[in-house]
């Protein structure tokens, strides 16, 4: 049974190095079918690295992936990561290539992983203001119940059941600003079931990992965030749009901070 990876970003997202240990190391092209799928955009001889624990976030839940580097003890980096994938078995794979060709990684190796700060500041901004235009249409339209939310820079949206327009842009503008002003904490706890998250929380085994805003939501959440509201702001509330009866709030915030 292939052993689960570590997922250390999700108890402390302000990591930005860890050494940890190889578990495997091969090309892309030696990987089952489905998780050739999970790197399409890179080269088959490109390499697919598992180790014990990571800091490294894998893309999903609307967030991208992080990148960075890996290298030997007491050594510069050898190897770029390019990308963070989760297996199906609860493997994490990191994608990405050598810095040279005679860069070999082999099981039991001990090596120091490296997260790009500055991408990952800028991932952990969109997403907490994901959460915070998300209870900003909470307070303002408590009706309307959320479907998607894509938390990726230039797609960055919370898409809600029912009509919005953009005549309402200004008022939800307002309430966000209103919530990043605050200055309000961003709380990350873990619950055992999710019969307290409005069914939010069905179909996820074991204990489920809740974000919330100053403690007036609860969201189960598994990306990486700020400390505080203020820390995600400006946030921008590009346009309001419709489309078969879904309405998409489209937000940004500056990727420099």
């Amino acid at each position: 049974m292939a052993q689960c990876t570590e997922a250390v970003y999700l108890h402390d997202a302000s990591l930005r190095t860890l050494t940890t240990e190889v578990v495997s190391c091969q090309s892309i092209s030696s990987l089952s079918e489905i998780e050739k799928c999970l790197a399409k955009s890179l080269s088959p001889e490109d390499s697919a690295i598992v180790m014990r624990q990571t800091i490294l976030y894998p893309r999903g839940g609307g967030q991208p992936s992080d990148t960075g580097t890996l290298a030997l003890e007491d050594q510069e980096p050898t190897f770029t990561v390019l990308l963070v994938r989760k297996a199906q078995d609860g493997r994490i794979l990191h994608f990405g290539k050598p810095v040279t060709t005679d860069t070999i990684f082999v099981e039991g190796q001990r090596v120091i992983q490296n997260v790009d700060g500055d991408r990952r500041d800028y991932h952990s901004r969109l997403h907490t203001g994901g959460h915070i235009v998300g209870l900003a249409m909470e307070l303002l339209f408590p009706d309307m119940k959320k479907v998607k939310a894509n938390h990726a820079p230039g797609e960055a949206c919370m898409e809600y059941e029912g009509l919005l327009y953009n005549e309402q842009k200004p008022l939800i503008q307002a309430k966000v600003d209103e919530l990043v002003k605050q200055d309000l904490p961003i709380l990350i706890s873990w619950v055992e079931d999710g019969s307290d998250l409005e069914g939010r929380g069905k179909n996820r085994e074991g204990p489920i990992r809740v974000a919330s805003i100053g403690g007036l939501d609860q969201n189960p959440c598994g990306g990486t965030h700020v400390d505080r509201t203020s820390l995600a702001g400006p946030i921008t509330i590009r346009k309001v749009s419709r489309q078969k009866g879904i309405s998409r709030v489209s937000y940004e915030v500056p990727e420099k901070k």
